[in-house]
């Protein structure tokens, strides 16, 4: 079997390129995840490069974005592989590259964690097929190694536990943290390792040096690498918009609700696609080997459990009666400690392979085949070149073209006046240089929220919920409109006229601003004080910009 190992690793990387086959073959015309991903991250890495701000000082702020006034340390710090990426390669082949490392050693931990500690009886093929599985799973694609690399890691662990393999696993706990984010799920997989070695050291009476010495020192190199957001949570004195959040307002049923939709579907950022294949296949092979009095029973049911409170713990995070406490325990409202959903596409995939290994050792080898062909239906489906293919593709978005042709028209040096966007996202703007009053990032100080939200207060005050996504959140400093809601995709083919803007002009004018590019006709433009200079088509782009000058 060992003399096969390379051929099954080898074969396994090549099915999880296949998953990436559109990026590679349509180039940027590609379809992508838009949602924190072509709105933000991308952006937000390429605006360090551009604005040589990738090494800036801990009191430096970024320009192109929110004014200039969102601090460095609101991002990656430079230590971040991913930074290194958009500073060696254009943003679209970053962005390949990064998937392809990503989706690799999200293949390579799954399979190394299964082989090895598991003690399955699948065949290598089967094993194979399954870290395949994992690492086609529709995970938030900025996230790095935060979430797909977790296997990977408690492979690594497992191995120190056991005294096996030292050398390597070393080597994996210390790379791994270059290319992962210590609070976007990393710090809650090492929460929950921490409490499962202190349960099995008091089972068992025991201490394992090497594990905990490896542990700490991996906690100690994130927090090194992430020492921009150490600072900034510790000693940056600025109040931000942060310390405004106020997410906990969901009721009982509410709550309820949202942890059925959790555990079925779950979150945006960590979806496993376990709906329907997974969790049919796991709840019946547990409900038949509780009846058979099957030792499996006993891992299906603990995996179960352990995923349905994870689920639990996030619905209840945003429950109204945590507000009280919330309001004296300030890194409560700063931190989100929901964010434990990012371990269970691992967990799935775990229990996805438990019962197959219980429906092989069944002898229903034809069963597995068909459970493992009918979840990679299922992830093609969630493939984003399908699942988005109605949305623009990065060249679309981004309209590269088109901006370049709206400078052109200004005619004036890009770095002299700012402008702001209504219907599209600012990051599009951002990517092709302007400068932006607008944007959407992590935090920023609460004063230029207080100034910003003068522009946009009648369009507040006409939706509750706008304004309480601005007001209670806030991290979106957009343009708002109320007949537009909360959507930022109106393309030529997507038209809705606003027909009463009401934004305070001369407050944008004095922060700065000096155009509007809208991705729809503002039909009252003239008499709030901006002025139709041009509208701009492309057939390249998804949009038709209007640019509107602020009237002196």
């Amino acid at each position: 079997m060992k003399t096969k190992e390379p051929i099954w690793i080898g074969l396994g990387v090549l099915l999880t390129l296949c998953y990436l086959l559109p990026l590679f073959w349509l180039g940027e015309q590609a379809h992508v995840r838009i949602h924190d991903n072509l709105d933000s991250n991308v952006v937000w890495y390429k605006n360090l490069v551009d604005s040589d701000s990738v090494y800036a000082g801990l009191q430096d702020t970024v320009p192109n974005l929110v004014g200039g006034v969102v601090s460095r340390n609101a991002f990656v710090s430079e230590w971040t592989g991913i930074i290194w990426l958009y500073q060696w390669f254009s943003p679209f082949t970053a962005y390949v590259v990064s998937q392809t490392l990503t989706r690799i050693f999200a293949f390579i931990g799954l399979y190394l964690l299964l082989r090895d500690h598991l003690k399955l009886q699948l065949p290598r093929a089967v094993i194979m097929f399954v870290a395949v599985l994992f690492a086609w799973t529709p995970v938030w694609p900025s996230g790095m190694l935060s979430t797909l690399g977790m296997p990977l890691l408690l492979w690594a662990y497992l191995n120190l536990w056991q005294k096996q393999r030292i050398g390597l696993s070393l080597l994996t706990l210390a790379l791994v943290p270059f290319y992962s984010s210590f609070v976007l799920g990393i710090v809650f997989f090492l929460a929950l390792l921490v409490l499962f070695g202190l349960y099995k050291e008091w089972r068992q009476k025991s201490f394992h040096a090497l594990f905990w010495t490896a542990f700490g020192a991996q906690v100690l190199l994130y927090l090194l690498i992430e020492y921009r957001l150490v600072y900034s949570m510790l000693w940056e004195s600025e109040v931000t918009s942060r310390d405004q959040f106020d997410i906990g307002h969901n009721g009982f049923w509410r709550t309820i609700r949202l942890f059925f939709k959790q555990f079925v579907l779950g979150h945006t950022h960590a979806e496993a696609a376990q709906t329907p294949v997974l969790l049919s296949l796991i709840l019946g092979v547990l409900i038949i080997a509780i009846y058979l009095k099957d030792p499996t029973a006993r891992w299906l049911k603990q995996g179960l459990t352990l995923l349905a409170g994870l689920s639990l713990w996030y619905a209840c995070w945003f429950y109204t009666g945590w507000q009280p406490l919330k309001e004296r325990i300030h890194v409560m409202q700063t931190f989100n400690f929901a964010r434990f959903h990012f371990i269970e596409p691992m967990l799935w995939y775990i229990l996805f392979a438990l019962a197959l290994d219980w429906l092989w050792r069944r002898a229903r080898q034809r069963l597995v085949t068909i459970m493992i062909l009918l979840q990679t239906v299922v992830l093609l489906i969630w493939n984003p070149e399908v699942i988005y293919q109605k949305q623009p593709s990065f060249s679309e978005f981004y309209a590269v073209q088109q901006f370049s042709r709206i400078q052109s028209y200004i005619g004036k040096p890009i770095d002299t006046y700012q402008v702001v966007s209504l219907g599209l996202h600012p990051a599009i703007a951002q990517y092709n240089g302007f400068r932006t009053l607008d944007g959407y990032v992590n935090f920023y100080p609460l004063t230029y929220k207080q100034q910003f939200r003068t522009i946009i207060e009648g369009e507040l005050n006409k939706s509750s919920e706008l304004k309480h996504y601005f007001d209670d959140w806030g991290n979106r400093v957009y343009i708002y409109s109320a007949e537009l809601g909360k959507n930022y995709d109106y393309t030529k083919t997507n038209q809705q006229p606003v027909h009463h803007l009401d934004i305070n002009v001369r407050q944008l004018k004095k922060m700065g601003g000096s155009y509007l590019l809208s991705a729809v006709p503002v039909q009252n433009a003239s008499s709030i004080g901006l002025q139709l200079m041009k509208s701009f088509r492309d057939d390249q782009s998804a949009w038709i910009i209007y640019l509107y000058r602020v009237a002196p």
